[in-house]
C-alpha cells in the first residue's frame, strides 16, 4: 500500500496527551533506571561527572584570611633543611613539638596534625612532652582500621592526644567527607570537638564537601594561606629570627594551624572535583572549614529531580511534537536541554550550593526527545528521514552509543588468564628528587617516562598505570597473545638499551646515571574493568602481579637490572639469555622461588647470543651460585673472585660475595636450605 502524500493533521489534544504520556514515562523510565543494578552504575558515575564539572563555574573563594593555616612540609623546606642542617625525612619530631610550642605563643587556637606518628624515632620523648605541656587543642591523625583499632602513636604521652581518623577515603575523587571511620571521628569533626564548638546537624553523618576554590588560583595565588615548615621551625627555635624569614605571630594568632605534607615523596595527593591533583591536607581544611561556617553541599532529594525530569520532558515533548519543521524541534530540544542545565547549574553557584543531580533529568530528556521524534516519524511527519537526520546531528555519538550499548558492558568485573606483567622504577627516585627542583624533575620524568613506554608500546604491551617514577605494564590481555611471556622480555632489554642511549639527555637534565630496576612475572591473574562504581579502570590484579612488583624491588638485594620469575625464564628460555642468581623467599611469601637475571636475546641457533663473555659470566656464577648452596665458601670464592676480576662491574657477583663474607661470620645453622630471604619489599 502506497503512503499518502498528504498527512492528515492530527487533533492538537491528541498531540497534548501524546506528549505528556511520553514525558512521564520517560521521566519514570528515568527514574527507575537509578534502581536498576546494571544501568545505575552508568548513571552514578554520569552523576558524579556533571557535579564535577559543575565546580568550574564557580568562582573561586579566597579563604587565605579564613580561621585556618596551613603548614606544609614542602620541597623547599625539604631541600633547605637537607642543606641548613642536614636533616632529612622525616624530620625529628622535637621540631613538631617545638612547632606546637610556638603555635600556642603566637595564640593559636589549635593545632592539627594532618600526619601520622605510627614509627618511633628519635626525639620522641621531647615531642610527646610538648603535646602534653600544651594548653591548646592538638589533634593528631591516625589510620582507623575495620575493627575500629588505631595505628600505633609512638611519641611518649602522660595524656592520650586527641585523634581523628584520616582514612577517609573511600573513592578515588573525594566529593564526601565522613564524619567518624569506624567508630572514631575524622580529622575535621575532631577539630571541631576539641573546640567545644556545636557540629551542624548536617555533619552527623558523611557529608558533601563545599569546596572553596583549587589549591593553586589561576593568579597563582592558593585557596588557603599556606606557611612553609622550615621559616616556622626557625621561628620556634629563635623567635628573634621570625621576621627574617618572614614569620609574624599574627600569621597564626586566632587561627586553626593544620599541618601536612605536599613534597614529592610524601606528597598525600587526592583527587577532588575541582582538580585532578589535590593535597589531602587541603582536604581536611576544606572540612574544617565547612563545619565552622556551616556550609556543605546540599543534595537535592529524589522526589525535586523527578520533578525536574518531568518538567524538561514536557518542554521537550511540547516543543518536538507541535513544530512542523525539524530545525524547530530541535531547537526546542536544545531549550530544554539548557533550562534544565542552567537550572541546575544556577543553583550550585549559589552561596550555599545546592546539587541537583541530572542523570535522571538528562536520561529522561533524552528519552523524551527519542519518543517525541520517534512518535513524529510513526504517527505524524512523511519526511521522516529528514527527522531522523535531525535527530542525529542532534545526538552526540557517544550519547547516542550509550543509548543504544548494552548496560550489562558497564559491569564491573574480570576475567582470569595466564599473562606476564612488567613492573620497572628508578633507582635513588627519592633520593634524586630531594636533589632537584620540582620544575626540572617533572620535565626530567616525563621524558623518562615517554622513553621507557614507548618501548613497551612498540613491544604490543598494555600500559596500565604510572606510579611515581615507576611503570606497570602487561601482556595478554585485553588482545591474547601467545607469545606474552617474549614481548614483555623484549620490551625489558629495549628499556635498558634506550635507557642507555639517553645517558646524555637525562645528565644534561639532572639526572646522570639514572638506572631503570624491572620485574617480570608470568602466571594467572585476573583483568577488566576493575574498581568501584564511581571510577574503576581497566587494569590487573593477583598474586602474581604482586610477585612481578616484588621481583622489581629485589634487584637491590643483586645489584641487578631486570629480575624475571622461573615462570617467565622457563617459557622462553631457548629465546633469551637468563642466569639463576639465587633462590629467594619474598616478603609475604613462604614458598622459596628460583629467580633469574634476563641478560640478551639469543641469536642464532646454539650461542649464547654470540658472546662468550655473556656465557662465561652465566656458566661461572651459576657454579659459584652452587658451591654456595653447599657451603663451599672458598670454594665458591674463588670462583667469584675470578669472576669479578674479569666482570668488576657484575652487580650479582659482588652481591653473592658480600653474602658469603657475612656467612662466614656468621654460619648459618644446620637446617640452612641455601634460600635467601628478603626482609623488604
Amino acid at each position: 500500500m502506497r503512503l499518502p502524500t498528504r498527512i492528515t493533521p492530527q487533533h492538537p489534544l491528541r498531540r497534548i496527551v501524546a506528549a505528556m504520556l511520553i514525558a512521564v514515562a520517560a521521566m519514570l523510565v528515568a527514574v527507575g533506571a537509578h534502581h536498576t543494578p546494571k544501568v545505575s552504575i552508568a548513571l552514578s558515575a554520569l552523576d558524579e561527572t556533571l557535579y564535577d564539572a559543575f565546580y568550574r563555574f564557580r568562582k573561586p573563594a579566597d579563604r587565605s584570611a579564613s580561621e585556618i593555616v596551613i603548614i606544609t612540609a614542602d620541597e623547599y623546606s625539604m631541600k633547605s633543611l637537607a642543606k641548613e642542617k642536614k636533616l632529612h625525612w622525616p624530620w625529628p619530631r622535637v621540631l613538631w613539638g617545638q612547632a606546637v610550642q610556638y603555635m600556642e605563643k603566637c595564640g593559636a587556637k589549635a593545632v592539627v596534625f594532618d600526619l601520622v606518628f605510627e614509627e618511633p624515632m628519635s626525639y620522641d620523648k621531647e615531642f610527646g612532652a610538648a603535646l602534653d605541656q600544651a594548653k591548646i587543642p592538638v589533634v593528631m591523625g591516625t589510620v582507623v582500621d575495620a575493627d575500629g583499632s588505631r595505628h600505633a602513636f609512638t611519641p611518649e604521652v602522660h595524656q592520650p592526644p586527641k585523634f581523628g581518623a584520616v582514612n577517609i577515603l573511600d573513592d578515588k575523587v573525594i566529593r564526601s567527607y565522613k564524619a567518624e571511620v569506624n567508630g572514631t571521628p575524622s580529622l575535621a569533626v575532631r577539630t571541631v570537638q576539641a573546640l567545644n564548638l556545636p557540629r551542624p546537624q548536617w555533619a552527623g553523618s558523611a557529608f558533601r564537601l563545599h569546596y572553596f576554590g583549587p589549591n593553586k588560583r589561576a593568579d597563582g595565588g592558593t585557596t588557603y594561606r599556606y606557611i612553609p615548615a622550615y621559616p616556622v621551625f626557625i621561628a620556634a627555635q629563635t623567635p628573634a629570627k621570625a621576621a627574617t624569614v618572614g614569620i609574624s605571630p599574627e600569621m597564626f594568632r586566632n587561627k586553626i594551624v593544620l599541618i601536612g605534607g605536599t613534597a614529592l615523596g610524601i606528597y598525600d595527593v587526592k583527587s577532588s572535583p575541582i582538580s585532578a591533583l589535590y593535597p589531602g591536607v587541603e582536604v581536611q581544611a576544606a572540612a574544617i572549614d565547612d563545619l565552622l561556617s556551616n556550609q556543605y553541599v546540599h543534595p537535592l532529594g529524589g522526589l525535586r529531580s523527578s520533578a525536574a525530569a518531568l518538567v524538561a520532558s514536557l518542554l521537550a515533548a511540547f516543543g518536538i511534537m507541535f513544530p512542523r519543521r525539524v530545525t524547530l524541534k530541535v531547537a526546542f530540544a536544545f531549550i530544554a536541554a539548557a533550562a534544565l542545565v542552567g537550572t541546575a547549574i544556577a543553583l550550585f553557584v549559589a552561596r550555599d550550593i545546592r546539587w541537583l543531580p541530572m542523570a535522571s533529568p538528562l536520561l529522561a530528556l533524552l528519552l523524551t526527545t527519542v519518543g517525541a521524534f520517534a512518535w513524529t516519524y510513526l504517527r505524524e511527519d512523511r519526511q521522516r528521514r529528514l527527522v531522523l537526520k535531525a535527530l542525529t546531528q542532534y545526538l552526540s555519538p557517544e550519547v547516542a552509543a550509550e543509548i543504544e550499548r548494552d548496560p550489562a558492558a558497564l559491569r564491573l568485573g574480570g576475567q582470569r588468564r595466564e599473562m606476564t606483567v612488567m613492573f620497572t622504577d628508578i633507582q635513588g627516585f627519592t633520593d634524586l628528587s630531594e636533589s632537584m627542583e620540582s620544575e626540572r624533575l617533572s620535565e626530567m620524568l616525563n621524558f623518562y617516562l615517554g622513553e621507557m613506554s614507548a618501548q613497551v608500546l612498540d613491544n604490543n604491551g598494555t600500559l596500565d598505570k604510572y606510579i611515581g617514577d615507576a611503570i606497570m605494564s602487561f601482556w595478554n590481555a585485553p588482545l591474547r597473545q601467545e607469545d606474552h611471556a617474549a614481548l614483555a622480555c623484549r620490551a625489558a632489554l629495549a628499556m635498558k638499551q634506550r635507557e642507555a642511549e639517553i645517558q646524555p639527555t637525562l645528565a644534561a637534565m639532572g639526572a646522570p646515571g639514572l638506572l631503570t630496576r624491572i620485574g617480570i612475572n608470568t602466571g594467572q591473574m585476573i583483568f577488566g574493568n576493575l574498581g568501584a562504581p564511581q571510577k574503576f579502570n581497566y587494569t590487573v590484579l593477583g598474586d602474581s602481579v604482586n610477585l612481578g612488583s616484588r621481583l622489581e624491588g629485589a634487584n637491590k638485594f643483586y645489584g641487578s637490572r631486570i629480575l624475571v620469575a622461573e615462570s617467565t625464564a622457563q617459557m622462553v628460555k631457548d629465546r633469551f639469555v637468563f642466569r639463576q642468581l639465587d633462590l629467594l623467599r619474598v616478603k609475604g611469601k613462604l614458598k622459596p622461588l628460583a629467580v633469574f637475571e634476563l641478560l640478551a636475546e639469543r641469536q642464532g641457533a646454539e650461542g649464547e647470543n654470540g658472546d662468550d663473555d655473556l656465557h662465561f659470566r652465566v656458566v661461572r656464577y651459576e657454579e659459584a651460585l652452587g658451591l654456595y648452596r653447599a657451603q663451599k665458601w672458598d670454594d665458591a670464592q674463588a670462583v667469584l673472585d675470578d669472576l669479578h676480576k674479569r666482570f668488576p662491574d657484575d652487580g650479582p657477583t659482588a652481591a653473592l660475595l658480600k653474602r658469603i663474607a657475612k656467612l662466614r661470620h656468621d654460619p648459618p645453622g644446620a637446617d640452612w636450605d641455601g634460600v635467601y630471604v628478603a626482609k623488604d619489599k
